[in-house]
């Protein structure tokens, strides 16, 4: 049966690309935009993050990959996010390594990985939930610079009776998964709309508010359903011994750009999948404005040690920390950009060097060139890649990301086997803004790291 060509374009012969086919066979067109399929279960429920991921797109992936390459074992995500290549990864009892720069992030995964002890955590909901309403203190849990801008002061009271309550929880996987729960809830009861990810105060500050304390509950709830339904999948799979996953999971907090140098990072992985933070409007997508406000409410030392606190010094510093993020000498790694790559270098000439497009550009593909080359240095020889990338924007026109991306790559030995082009059908943000486009499609980058022979012939 001929494949419509717009699923799945092939690149360059590889077991991979025999294996997609082979998932997409006889499906619909639309087959990989998994329109249906936006309803997060188990462990992928657990929070709302910016730009996730579709986990059975992610997953199908991954199960492509293992049919082509059997022996596969170590499965790495550099932009781990809410952590949806964790839980796929997870299901198929890979080891995983994920890394982050948002602390929020790193606590989402934390609280993922496990322990799932979900009788046990019944019992501390249980427990937790009767201190926080026996409590009648009326002391602020924390105070921090516009805390009256973003929370009215009961409302900071009773989040402050939910914070003192997890903090007397002795067992720190118990306290992960309440605070994970106290994020949602400093969402849903700050003074920022909730019809976007960024800090934007709310038209009517006078609408009555669900009580945050009930709002808590009705999380743990959830949790728990959640929890259940992910544990005993596992279970049924023997992927757990005594609610622990069987195999190994690392969380790594801090600029993927360290962690993945020599010193770092100390292994090397059979697959590499995940998706850099990318923009389509003047600003990236907003991970660091969505948790700055959870995240004031969070000890941070229940989620690493040594986070460094500069990157809750506003609402923006993890999105300057993050590719992207900071103009620095911009115009020079613009240059060398355009210097060594073609598609970039094309691109470019439609924007004037010294403009805020082109410093825009270039600062955020100068950071990816610097990730592309220490990823592809701890990916195994022979081992995959898949980069999901979006149809970016800038000045008004489309990036030519899997290009640029594919050039980088290949300048490290990793050759790009094929695109999966598929439509967003679920997204939070507007069609348009102020500036142009939103992003409305992404593109799924197969590659292969070439094996060391091929690599030092070339």
């Amino acid at each position: 049966m001929a494949l419509p060509e717009h699923m799945l374009e092939t690149v360059k012969n590889d077991p991979l690309i025999g294996e997609i086919e082979a998932i997409q066979d006889g499906q619909s067109v639309d087959y990989w935009s998994f329109k249906n399929a936006t309803r997060r279960k188990g462990a992928h429920a657990l929070i709302h993050y910016p730009a996730m991921m579709v986990p059975s797109l992610q997953g199908k992936l991954l199960d492509a990959i293992k049919k082509a390459s059997p022996t596969v074992s170590e499965v790495l995500d550099p932009f781990v996010g809410s952590g949806t290549i964790l839980v796929e990864a997870m299901c198929r009892g890979f080891n995983f390594t994920g890394l982050d720069i948002n602390p929020l992030a790193a606590l989402a995964c934390l609280a993922k990985s496990g322990p799932y002890y979900v009788e046990a955590f019944e019992q501390k909901c249980f427990e937790v939930c009767a201190t926080i309403r026996a409590d009648s203190g009326r002391r602020h849990y924390v105070k921090f610079e516009n805390q009256e801008k973003w929370f009215d002061d009961e409302i900071s009271r009773m989040i402050s009776r939910i914070a003192r309550g997890i903090e007397n929880e002795q067992k720190l996987w118990a306290r992960r998964l309440f605070w994970l729960a106290l994020a949602k809830v400093v969402r849903t009861s700050c003074n920022s709309r909730m019809s976007t990810y960024k800090l934007h105060i709310r038209k009517d500050l006078t609408a009555e508010r669900a009580n945050p304390i009930d709002v808590f509950e009705n999380v743990l709830d959830g949790f728990l359903a959640n929890l259940q339904q992910q544990y005993e999948v596992w279970s049924a799979a023997d992927l757990l011994q005594g609610g622990r996953y069987r195999q190994s999971v690392q969380v790594k907090l801090g600029d993927s750009r360290a962690l993945l140098s020599e010193e770092g990072l100390a292994k090397k992985f059979d697959v590499v999948m995940t998706s850099p933070p990318y923009g389509d409007n003047t600003t990236t997508i907003p991970y660091g404005q969505y948790s700055y406000l959870p995240l004031k409410w969070i000890p941070l030392d229940d989620i690493a040690q040594d986070i460094d606190p500069a990157l809750l010094s506003n609402a923006y510093a993890v999105d300057s920390a993050s590719l992207g993020g900071s103009k620095r000498k911009a115009t020079e790694r613009g240059s060398e950009l355009v210097n060594n790559y073609q598609s970039a270098r094309t691109f470019s000439n439609t924007m004037p060097v010294n403009s805020s497009e082109f410093k825009r550009f270039a600062s955020f593909f100068a950071d990816l060139d610097d990730c592309a080359e220490k990823i592809a240095n701890v990916t195994k020889a022979g081992g995959y890649q898949t980069w999901t990338i979006g149809n970016r924007r800038i000045g008004g026109q489309r990036v030519p990301m899997e290009e640029i991306l594919g050039e980088m790559l290949e300048r490290r030995g990793v050759d790009t086997v094929g695109h999966i082009r598929r439509t967003i059908h679920a997204k939070k943000m507007a069609a348009r803004n102020s500036v142009s486009a939103t992003m409305s499609q992404e593109t799924i980058l197969l590659a292969r790291k070439r094996q060391q022979s091929a690599v030092l012939s070339g």
